[in-house]
């Protein structure tokens, strides 16, 4: 498991109880001692948790998203550069469909001062600070639940893109395997994107280096399905020969 997985885990066994061990923490997500006392370490220092007396806590229960500083400061820089080309695709007159990942973040933050363009997002972070901007943006709607406070899902946000159909969608994912299979780790924003895949009529994956050659749960799709993937590593260029269709940038 890599590290910052794990720190989502740590997380998540957080929100689902008050308080609980280092040693416990260990047991459950099957690491060594010492890792995991890096790990509370490392979140820490994020503000995201509270230690005392042997004892973990989350430090702010009422924050919206404790796992969410890990993933959007995780390669921030490549996910910067992956934005920057894959907002040069983009033209005036476009309808987007933006998910929840940090990635597309990144990505939306490159779309602020576009005119002409309409955002649909299930995105909590881009709603909000795209809500500044003068785009045309389409809230989803829907539920807020844990572990991922930042993406709204269920059947009113599905309903959402089911009835829209857009130029492009713009999506992320946790990992490419080394055979192009792209997979994630939360069921409920993966049955959601797959809608936002059918209705699109361009598909662009942001995918940095990171995802590559990994796997997670939920399968999401294959790189047979995507007109273009925005990747920041050379080793993406492989995918080229399985998939001649796909262009990679």
């Amino acid at each position: 498991m890599l590290k910052s997985e794990r720190q989502e885990m740590i997380l998540e066994i957080l929100q689902e109880r008050k308080h609980i061990t280092t040693q416990e923490l260990a047991k459950k997500t099957f690491a060594s001692y010492s890792s995991v006392r890096r790990d509370l370490e490392a979140l820490e220092n994020l503000g995201i948790i509270n230690r005392s007396y042997g004892r973990v806590e989350i430090a702010n229960r009422n924050s919206l998203l404790v796992s969410y500083p890990i993933r959007i400061n995780k390669n921030s820089a490549q996910k910067s550069a992956i934005a920057k080309k894959a907002a040069s695709l983009i033209k005036e007159g476009d309808t987007i469909f933006v998910d929840s990942s940090s990635s597309c973040s990144f990505f939306a933050k490159e779309l602020f001062h576009m005119k002409g363009i309409t955002v649909i997002t299930n995105n909590v972070e881009v709603i909000s600070f795209m809500s500044q901007s003068n785009i045309d943006l389409i809230c989803s709607g829907g539920l807020q639940t844990l572990p991922n406070r930042y993406a709204l899902v269920g059947p009113i946000a599905e309903e959402t893109f089911r009835n829209i159909h857009a130029d492009w969608v713009v999506f992320s994912a946790r990992s490419l395997t080394k055979d192009g299979l792209i997979y994630d780790v939360h069921y409920n924003e993966t049955a959601l994107r797959k809608l936002m895949l059918e209705n699109a009529e361009k598909k662009l994956f942001l995918c940095d280096s990171s995802k590559l050659g990994t796997n997670s749960t939920y399968y999401q799709c294959s790189l047979a399905d995507i007109d273009y993937m925005v990747c920041d590593s050379k080793d993406a260029k492989h995918y080229q020969q399985m998939y001649p269709n796909l262009k990679i940038m």
